[in-house]
């Protein structure tokens, strides 16, 4: 009833097609593995937007332009600018120029701006040496005439001296002008 086979007396073509066999069943059943795992439910969509989304505009930062003059303060310019009748008016152009180098040096000396600084006389002066009317102790100057100008500015209710020949502005305090006779 029972017949043995030996595993030896099996050819051994016959195998070559099995193995063929269950690897193209292996392949189809990986195939078809993916189509028997149950789908994931699918996220419902939001049927109505809760925030509309806005452009916002968001300013680049500023940053501060160096500037070579000091920006006039809020007190500058609620300070009232002197009438034009008491400014003294200068035809000449050697000592406008003069003036103001003294105006500048005056604000720069002061931390003040140039506007702050008034004109209150100029007068054509011939200076007897070099020291030009402001002799410091211990100098010793050189003789003779040099042409310039003494110049008195104003700033914050004091008054400013300064002694110019064509080449050359000083401040000379009041007490040690020497103005020449």
């Amino acid at each position: 009833m029972w017949k043995s086979v030996s595993v030896d007396a099996a050819p051994k073509t016959d195998l070559i097609p099995t193995i063929r066999r269950l690897s193209a069943l292996a392949a189809v059943l990986l195939l078809l593995a993916p189509a028997c795992i149950p789908a994931a439910e699918p996220t419902a969509l939001a049927t109505q937007t809760l925030i509309v989304p806005t452009v916002t505009w968001t300013p680049l930062p500023v940053t501060e332009t160096p500037s070579p003059t000091p920006l006039l303060r809020p007190v500058d310019l609620e300070t009232p600018t002197p009438d034009a009748a008491a400014t003294p008016t200068l035809s000449d152009p050697v000592a406008s120029e003069l003036v103001a180098l003294a105006q500048r040096r005056l604000a720069q000396d002061l931390g003040l701006p140039a506007q702050r600084i008034r004109l209150v006389e100029v007068t054509a002066v011939i200076w007897p040496d070099t020291s030009l009317g402001c002799p410091q102790p211990g100098e010793t100057y050189a003789q003779g005439t040099f042409d310039g100008y003494r110049i008195v500015l104003s700033a914050s209710d004091q008054e400013y001296i300064f002694h110019t020949d064509f080449d050359r502005v000083i401040p000379c305090a009041a007490e040690d002008e020497r103005l020449p006779e």
